[in-house]
């Protein structure tokens, strides 16, 4: 649930700064689920609006299927 994400932020650990990134800057979040789940988040900075916009959350430890 994207509420989650949002709620995970203030305990995020940083991965990444991409502040040439195009259309916008972006950083990488490492942060834990409610459950424990750990996730990876990208956000996007929108400068005109002010607000950060989430642009993909993804499970760092998923197997890939054969």
């Amino acid at each position: 649930m994207a509420w989650q994400v949002v709620e995970g932020i203030s305990s995020a650990r940083l991965l990444a700064e991409r502040p040439d990134a195009k259309p916008n800057p972006t950083v990488e979040l490492a942060q834990t689920l409610a459950d424990g789940t750990p996730i990876r988040v990208v956000w996007s900075w929108l400068e005109l609006e002010k607000i950060a916009k989430l642009v993909t959350v993804y499970f760092p430890h998923q197997r890939k299927r054969k």
